[in-house]
Protein backbone atom coordinates (compact mmCIF):
# COMPACT_ATOMS: atom_id res chain seq x y z
CA UNK A 1 0.00 0.00 0.00
CA UNK A 2 2.62 2.50 1.21
CA UNK A 3 4.75 1.71 -2.33
CA UNK A 4 1.84 3.24 -4.89
CA UNK A 5 3.39 5.80 -6.38
CA UNK A 6 0.22 8.45 -5.06
CA UNK A 7 0.95 7.40 -1.85
CA UNK A 8 4.68 7.50 -1.78
CA UNK A 9 3.62 11.50 -3.10
CA UNK A 10 1.62 12.17 0.19
CA UNK A 11 4.69 10.77 2.43
CA UNK A 12 6.91 13.54 0.60
CA UNK A 13 4.57 16.04 0.75
CA UNK A 14 2.92 15.54 4.25
CA UNK A 15 5.84 13.58 6.31
CA UNK A 16 3.66 10.59 6.48
CA UNK A 17 0.22 8.34 5.89
CA UNK A 18 -1.59 7.12 7.95
CA UNK A 19 -3.65 3.69 7.33
CA UNK A 20 -6.37 1.57 8.97
CA UNK A 21 -6.80 -1.98 8.14
CA UNK A 22 -9.85 -3.91 8.00
CA UNK A 23 -10.47 -7.52 7.30
CA UNK A 24 -13.86 -8.60 6.13
CA UNK A 25 -14.90 -12.07 6.41
CA UNK A 26 -16.97 -12.21 2.81
CA UNK A 27 -16.58 -10.93 -0.58
CA UNK A 28 -16.59 -6.92 -0.32
CA UNK A 29 -18.42 -5.28 -3.64
CA UNK A 30 -17.13 -2.48 -4.74
CA UNK A 31 -20.55 -0.61 -4.48
CA UNK A 32 -20.36 -1.50 -0.63
CA UNK A 33 -17.10 0.04 -0.53
CA UNK A 34 -18.41 3.02 -1.92
CA UNK A 35 -20.91 3.11 0.29
CA UNK A 36 -18.16 2.76 3.25
CA UNK A 37 -16.24 5.43 1.75
CA UNK A 38 -18.89 8.24 1.51
CA UNK A 39 -19.53 7.82 4.78
CA UNK A 40 -15.86 8.49 6.05
CA UNK A 41 -15.81 11.50 3.94
CA UNK A 42 -19.28 12.97 5.14
CA UNK A 43 -18.47 12.24 8.82
CA UNK A 44 -14.49 13.25 8.52
CA UNK A 45 -16.06 16.37 6.68
CA UNK A 46 -18.43 17.25 9.46
CA UNK A 47 -15.49 17.25 11.74
CA UNK A 48 -12.82 19.36 9.27
CA UNK A 49 -10.57 16.33 9.54
CA UNK A 50 -10.72 15.25 6.12
CA UNK A 51 -7.81 14.70 4.21
CA UNK A 52 -6.62 13.12 0.84
CA UNK A 53 -7.84 9.63 1.04
CA UNK A 54 -7.08 6.36 -0.57
CA UNK A 55 -8.93 3.10 -0.25
CA UNK A 56 -7.52 -0.84 -1.17
CA UNK A 57 -9.63 -3.82 -0.90
CA UNK A 58 -8.10 -6.80 -2.09
CA UNK A 59 -9.21 -10.66 -1.90
CA UNK A 60 -7.99 -12.62 0.98
CA UNK A 61 -7.32 -16.31 -0.66
CA UNK A 62 -6.68 -19.58 1.45
CA UNK A 63 -2.36 -18.97 1.53
CA UNK A 64 -2.53 -15.33 2.39
CA UNK A 65 -5.45 -16.40 5.34
CA UNK A 66 -2.51 -19.14 6.18
CA UNK A 67 0.07 -16.09 6.30
CA UNK A 68 -1.82 -13.79 8.08
CA UNK A 69 -3.44 -16.47 10.51
CA UNK A 70 -6.68 -15.34 9.41
CA UNK A 71 -9.72 -16.33 7.49
CA UNK A 72 -10.46 -15.86 3.58
CA UNK A 73 -12.40 -12.95 2.91
CA UNK A 74 -11.35 -8.62 1.81
CA UNK A 75 -8.82 -6.87 3.06
CA UNK A 76 -10.06 -3.22 3.15
CA UNK A 77 -7.79 -0.80 4.21
CA UNK A 78 -8.34 3.16 3.94
CA UNK A 79 -4.98 5.73 3.37
CA UNK A 80 -4.51 8.97 4.45
CA UNK A 81 -2.52 11.85 3.32
CA UNK A 82 -0.08 12.63 6.73
CA UNK A 83 -0.95 11.88 10.13
CA UNK A 84 -4.68 10.57 10.25
CA UNK A 85 -3.92 8.98 14.07
CA UNK A 86 -6.16 11.36 15.93
CA UNK A 87 -9.59 10.47 13.63
CA UNK A 88 -8.98 6.32 14.53
CA UNK A 89 -11.71 5.64 16.56
CA UNK A 90 -14.23 8.03 14.82
CA UNK A 91 -12.87 6.10 11.47
CA UNK A 92 -12.84 2.82 12.27
CA UNK A 93 -16.15 3.03 14.16
CA UNK A 94 -17.57 4.48 11.00
CA UNK A 95 -16.40 0.97 9.36
CA UNK A 96 -17.01 -1.43 11.62
CA UNK A 97 -21.01 -0.02 11.50
CA UNK A 98 -21.13 0.35 8.16
CA UNK A 99 -19.68 -3.69 7.70
CA UNK A 100 -22.07 -4.71 10.33
CA UNK A 101 -24.79 -3.02 8.58
CA UNK A 102 -24.14 -4.74 5.61
CA UNK A 103 -24.20 -7.89 7.20
CA UNK A 104 -20.55 -8.70 7.04
CA UNK A 105 -18.45 -10.42 9.70
CA UNK A 106 -15.31 -8.25 10.05
CA UNK A 107 -12.01 -7.39 12.53
CA UNK A 108 -9.80 -4.39 13.13
CA UNK A 109 -6.51 -5.11 12.18
CA UNK A 110 -5.05 -1.42 13.42
CA UNK A 111 -3.52 1.45 12.08
CA UNK A 112 -0.10 1.80 10.72
CA UNK A 113 1.74 5.54 10.40
CA UNK A 114 4.54 5.51 7.83
CA UNK A 115 7.04 7.80 7.98
CA UNK A 116 9.50 9.42 5.20
CA UNK A 117 12.60 6.92 5.02
CA UNK A 118 14.02 9.69 1.80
Amino acid sequence: MFNDLHIQEWIESHGTATSFTFVVFGDLKEIEVELLIKGVVIHLQQIKKYSEMAVFFDPIDEKQAVAWNTYQGTSLAFIFAGDASETENTIKGIILDGLNFLRYKCEYLGIKVSENYV
